[in-house]
């Protein structure tokens, strides 16, 4: 049986169950779309080649950062938008936001400057993460720590450890020590990924995620599932036992063969 024969089936299985959720995987090669539902991953394909170097997704819309524009997903496919080069895309509650080349822009149909900040690693809702700390949007007033990699909520990935910020005082709090490479968060589930693993924040204690894959977790996301990537292109789902098709929860995984990936988002 082939792959997409395989891919079918599974879409079968699980259809009926859950609505279907798309995917998109960044990488050096380009933007993967793949097919998910129930804790079921489906066919995958390549939606754009580029050097894809972020990726975020919010209200239906997807966006990617790529070493000539930003993209943002359409009925006809991937389109450019005139940002130019970028290294970071993001979602708040009022669009999209870009960075590249030391400059932040909202977009609204064209790009409009909000300000300067070098070597931007990442956007998410109010926050920004750079070489030289976590910045606050739309002000860019700068917030604390050095060498962010990812932000989400009020939890930041570093270098030197994993950080939350405490409003009240403005001060970072230390909740997990070494290398992290990203950190997601919906306000209900947070996911940290670090150099020996990824892990969850489970009932006010960090659990290491029991995953099938022994590759580095680059990314992670949210939509009815959980979902993550590695840097060799494994893709990852986590599933409520009650939600899937076959009553077994928990990880499961694909490899969808992509290099240098950096990023997923789901829309």
């Amino acid at each position: 049986m082939s792959d997409d024969d395989i891919a079918l089936s599974e879409k079968r299985m699980y259809g009926a169950k859950r609505p279907e959720t798309h995917a998109y995987v960044a990488s050096g090669l380009g933007v993967t779309r793949v097919e998910t539902a129930g804790g079921q991953i489906g066919r995958f394909s390549l939606s754009e080649r580029c050097n894809a170097r972020d990726v975020a997704g919010a209200s239906g819309e997807v966006a990617v950062a790529t070493d000539e524009d930003v993209l943002v997903l359409t009925d006809d496919g991937f389109v450019p938008t005139g940002f130019g080069p970028a290294t970071a895309v993001g979602y708040d509650g009022d669009g999209l936001l870009a960075a590249g080349d030391g400059r932040v822009a909202r977009y609204n149909g064209e790009w409009v400057d909000i300000g300067a900040v070098a070597d931007v690693r990442a956007i998410d809702g109010d926050r920004l993460a750079a070489a030289e700390g976590v910045y606050a949007l739309p002000s860019l007033d700068r917030l604390g720590l050095v060498d962010v990699a990812d932000v989400a909520g009020d939890y930041a990935a570093t270098e030197s450890g994993l950080y939350r910020y405490e409003g009240e005082s403005g001060e970072w709090t230390e909740v997990r020590s070494g290398h992290h490479l990203a950190v997601a968060s919906d306000g209900e589930r947070v996911h940290a990924a670090a150099a020996d693993g990824l892990y969850e924040l489970a009932n006010g204690a960090w659990e290491p995620c029991s995953l099938p894959a022994t590759e580095r977790v680059v990314d992670v996301t949210y939509g009815d599932d959980t979902y993550a990537i590695t840097e060799n292109g494994t893709f990852l789902v986590a599933t409520a036992a009650e939600a899937t098709a076959d009553g077994q929860g928990g990880w499961r995984q694909r490899s969808l063969g992509v290099p240098d990936v950096v990023g997923v988002a789901v829309a």
